[in-house]
């Protein structure tokens, strides 16, 4: 029975995030660098007072017949910016099966892919931990709905992978966990192929390659996939190697332990030399360490990230969450103060390892992407989901661990009562904020009428002003110039009248504006320059631009 509820879970998540998906109707400015750095040909440009395409345009952001499967070219392509190749490898496949086409549907399948995995791997990380099904029910199911993780699907960039990646780690180490502690005070070769004679066997290979095996391929690609990985690698691998070698006592398996992961990142930065450049002499590697390292911005920045968790995962409720945890672990002291005083035995059980390194490895990663990841409002979300599904399944063990003991000293049907007000309480959670809050975030749902307008009036000369200082951010509005055949690119502090009898001539003119200091005389150079046009009526307001209509 467990399996049909788990794999209603699974079905009932894709579709959710399906729906939302046929939502999607623009792109975040990030997103727009993932096709551009993933299909492009020769590079965005933009020419002062010339013409440029439709079809140069789509070329940037699509793969061209005849040009797919370039894994070289997206490698140097990331090697100049910030960012590890292997997410960009996998978006680019996908683009490549569908040449000539910018669609959002690339984006949302290489997602839906990784969510997918990670799915499977949240599973597997509960199973290995034998949770309660109450525990593995909601778990699964606040994860696979969850507005942040529909979010995460729904967001064209690496963080679904990185969430896949991340579970991965935890999985792995659960095992290892396991393994050695069921190899007790004898070695692991002991278990894995006892009555072998000593010396390197075949049989001995494989069984050292199915125990250190994992560990280093998952992180191996986890690096590959984003640096932030690295939070989570450290804070789950300082925990086993200090559990190896100073609760088990095993120096020897702590060191392998240990060789194992630095083997791991040294084959990751040779296959990635960039990597080097990237973590601290880029720009935000650099920006990275200030954060990291300023220990006066901690208070402020884990606020920030803590106001997200409980606004966007929990939908304001986290912090009765905690309330509840606090008074129902104060009640349980209490009781077994109580029986103490009468004599009655406790029994303690210690914290099992292998959860404490996944929860030990959440926190260490949530602590530090806090103090380096970007402030940018609601979309920094994105740089702790990798983790809101292990910490929702932490906070949910966590009031089912409590709570059931608490019952335990009542009757069978107020345990059930239990059960069913947990249950409904974090349901409650998940529509609240996928109606109530419309806590779904990348889906842009403004953006149809800015298309539908530039659709509209798609015979009507397009020009672009945009700031040299960041002429970069014409991808922002790449959208709507694909609506036009072509468009007409100028410098905003270029101030030389215009020539361009197309332009001087026109009888309306769709006008693109990035913000600049020279915006307001951009303008007046432009409409003295045509004869036709006396008024400029705005449009739209967008970020870093604003679109105006000249008759």
């Amino acid at each position: 029975m467990k399996k049909v509820y788990v794999w209603l879970i699974f079905v009932i998540s894709v579709i959710v995030s399906l729906y939302f998906g046929f939502q999607k109707s623009g792109f975040h400015e990030d997103e727009y660098y993932t096709y551009f750095s993933s299909n492009r040909t020769l590079g965005l440009y933009q020419p002062d007072r010339q013409w440029q395409d439709r079809q140069t345009i789509l070329d940037e952001f699509s793969v061209k017949k005849g040009e797919g499967f370039n894994y070289g070219l997206v490698k140097l392509v990331q090697s100049w910016d910030v960012h590890p190749p292997l997410y960009y490898w996998i978006f680019h496949t996908i683009c490549s099966l569908t040449p000539g086409v910018f669609s959002k549907w690339s984006g949302l399948i290489a997602n839906l892919t990784a969510f997918c995995i990670s799915f499977w791997l949240l599973y597997r990380i509960l199973e290995e931990l034998e949770a309660p099904l109450l525990v593995e029910v909601l778990a699964l199911a606040f994860y696979g709905v969850n507005p942040m993780t529909i979010s995460c699907n729904m967001l064209i960039r690496m963080y679904a992978w990185l969430t896949a990646a991340v579970f991965a780690c935890a999985l792995v180490h659960i095992c290892f966990i396991k393994k050695m502690k069921a190899a007790g005070s004898l070695s692991y070769d002991s278990i894995s192929a006892k009555g072998e004679k000593k010396g390197i066997s075949r049989e001995k290979m494989i069984s050292w390659a199915v125990l250190w095996g994992p560990i280093v391929l998952v992180s191996y690609f986890g690096f590959l996939i984003q640096y932030f990985y690295l939070y989570f690698w450290a804070g789950i691998g300082a925990f086993t190697f200090l559990w190896l070698a100073f609760s088990r006592f095993d120096f020897k398996k702590a060191f392998i332990y240990a060789g194992c992961n630095v083997m791991a990142l040294g084959l990751a930065v040779l296959t990635y030399p960039s990597s080097i450049r990237h973590m601290f002499g880029g720009y935000r590697g650099s920006e990275a360490a200030g954060g990291l390292f300023d220990l006066g911005n901690t208070w402020m920045r884990l606020s920030f990230f803590m106001g997200l968790l409980n606004d966007f995962v929990f939908g304001k409720c986290l912090l009765i969450i905690i309330t509840l945890l606090l008074m129902g672990t104060m009640y349980l002291n209490l009781r077994r103060g109580r029986e103490a005083a009468t004599g009655h035995r406790q029994r303690y059980q210690s914290p099992r390892p292998e959860i404490l390194a996944p929860v030990i490895a959440t926190a260490v990663y949530f602590l530090l992407t806090a103090k380096t990841a970007l402030l940018v409002g609601a979309a920094s979300n994105r740089y702790e989901m990798p983790v809101y599904g292990l910490i929702g399944a932490i906070l949910i063990w966590d009031v089912y661990m409590v709570f059931s003991r608490i019952e335990s000293f009542g009757n069978g049907n107020k345990k059930r009562s239990l059960v069913m007000v947990v249950s409904a309480f974090f349901v409650i959670l998940i529509l609240k904020g996928l109606t109530l809050d419309n806590n779904v975030l990348f889906l842009y749902k403004e953006d149809p009428e800015k298309i539908a307008y530039a659709s509209g009036h798609s015979d009507a000369v397009a020009v672009v002003m945009f700031n040299p200082a960041t002429p970069q951010n014409v991808w922002r509005l790449t959208d709507e110039l694909l609506s036009y055949d072509r468009v007409f690119y100028m410098d905003e502090e270029n101030l030389e009248p215009l020539t361009e009898p197309e332009i001087t001539g026109a009888s309306e003119i769709t006008l693109y504006a990035a913000d600049d200091p020279m915006q307001m005389e951009a303008f007046d150079n432009l409409l003295n320059s045509c004869d036709n046009l006396s008024e400029m009526a705005p449009l739209f307001v967008e970020d870093m631009w604003s679109s105006y209509a000249l008759k």
